[in-house]
């Protein structure tokens, strides 16, 4: 297959950590960017293709790092009436997990994978769960993805809720995508998936289970994927069976350290907060899935002042991260009675924190467009209304580039959506086979009448 070699014109291009050119070019060669900058230094085209953005948004794709794509097909269901997060989990999102079976795990990634294109997300950093199909769940996803052409880091949600043999199938099947991404490297270093070590939180898993999970971290160079504190459940139920609260003991376990990512960190205490700082793991925002899910807002600006490094995901709520980035903005102003409070927080995590987790898992600059950087990038249907320079272009992403459609979606150069459309992607059999699916995915859970 020939290299890729596109050249991309007249953009209103925002580079991300980077310079703003209002009148700017990208030169994707293969897999990077090979240059970029003003239009008065766009190479001849020759035999370039080229895609005219017509003054529109270019900028780098966006970064979700918290996913659940099992998730896709729960939409709709009838459900009972859960209260508290304890009910949610039992009663709708274990339920689930435990009647997936594999056809169900490849359409709902599919399903994500597309949503997130459209949304003009380019990684993906999945948190998997499938009690009842556990072995060959993560290459499924991976089909999936790959099929995209998205770059994802995967994980399986390891957990001892459903017993031993459970517990050892799902560190297997960890173990084995672990093992598969480093021979897949071997042979292909440009090769769009990693892993880690993925765990449900501190309250479902044993200390045998945190050593068998360390000992997978240390032997593949990878860090935890696990949910922390996110209610007040597992602050409870850590606390009385471990007499310590869950980042206290996650960090003493040493399942937080640098490469690690640390969800949600709702119920944290000063302590809490020391720990995070002092572990260097990366800790994920997830606002609308905390409100959705009623367990409170997380202390982000308290961290941040630690310099605890904030990444802004969805936790499966969408594919697209443009909501919550919105809603991070605003979520703390109320209750510091500052209208600016947040901006700047929010500004730090799309482009310098995300764009530095995925850099670190993937060995190059990924989520910032620079030469040699990852040519994963996005043209947003939204032309600029006022000048756009590096002190404002916050501003532009949230108010312009965040409420327009996403039109075009290229990943490591592939073009994956242009104008709207998604080549070789057949949606209208994609939504028969996730209807198909779901229907009997309900009548497994008896989620229907």
């Amino acid at each position: 297959m020939a290299e890729q070699n596109l050249l991309i014109v007249n953009a209103c291009l925002i580079t991300g950590r980077g310079p703003v050119f209002p009148d700017g070019f990208v030169h994707i060669s293969g897999s990077r960017i090979a240059a970029l900058g003003p239009m008065s230094r766009c190479p001849k085209h020759g035999a370039m293709q080229v895609i005219d953005a017509h003054d529109r948004f270019v900028l780098p794709g966006f970064i979700n790092p918290h996913m659940h794509l099992y998730g896709a097909l729960a939409c709709g269901m009838e459900l009972p009436r859960m209260r508290h997060f304890g009910k949610v989990l039992k009663d709708l999102w274990w339920r689930l997990d435990a009647a997936l079976e594999l056809e169900d795990i490849f359409v709902s990634a599919m399903l994500g994978g597309v949503a997130a294109i459209r949304a003009g997300v380019t990684t993906l950093i999945d948190h998997h769960a499938s009690y009842g199909a556990i072995s060959g769940s993560l290459g499924a996803i991976s089909e999936a993805l790959g099929e995209l052409g998205l770059r994802a880091n995967l994980c399986f949600e390891i957990s001892d809720r459903a017993g031993k043999g459970s517990r050892d199938e799902a560190l297997a099947e960890t173990g084995l995508w672990l093992e598969s991404v480093r021979n897949w490297l071997a042979e292909e270093p440009q090769f769009l998936q990693r892993g880690m070590v993925g765990l449900h939180a501190s309250m479902t898993v044993s200390d045998a289970t945190c050593d068998a999970a360390r000992e997978l971290m240390d032997l593949f160079d990878v860090g935890a994927h696990v949910h922390v504190a996110e209610a007040m459940e597992d602050v409870a139920a850590t606390k009385k069976k471990y007499r310590q609260r869950p980042v206290a003991r996650l960090f003493k376990q040493g399942l937080l350290r640098p490469e690690s990512i640390a969800v949600h960190c709702v119920h944290v205490d000063a302590n809490d907060i020391r720990l995070l700082a002092k572990s260097a793991a990366t800790v994920v925002h997830n606002p609308l899935s905390n409100l959705n899910n009623a367990v409170g807002v997380a202390p982000v600006p308290e961290m941040m002042q630690r310099k605890i490094p904030i990444v802004i995901g969805t936790d499966g709520m969408s594919a697209g991260v443009q909501d919550d980035l919105r809603v991070a903005s605003v979520l703390h102003r109320p209750g510091a009675k500052d209208a600016q409070a947040g901006w700047s927080e929010v500004g730090h995590a799309l482009f310098e924190n995300a764009p530095s987790l995925v850099s670190r898992q993937f060995g190059f600059e990924v989520g910032t467009l620079g030469k040699n950087a990852a040519a994963d990038l996005i043209i947003a249907d939204a032309r600029p209304a006022t000048p756009v320079t590096k002190a404002n272009v916050l501003a532009h992403v949230l108010f312009r580039v965040m409420t327009a459609p996403v039109r075009t979606t290229i990943v490591a150069g592939r073009v994956l959506m242009q104008d709207f459309e998604i080549p070789g992607l057949d949606e209208e059999r994609l939504a028969r086979d996730a209807q198909r699916c779901a229907k009997k995915l309900w009548k497994r859970m008896k989620m229907v009448r």
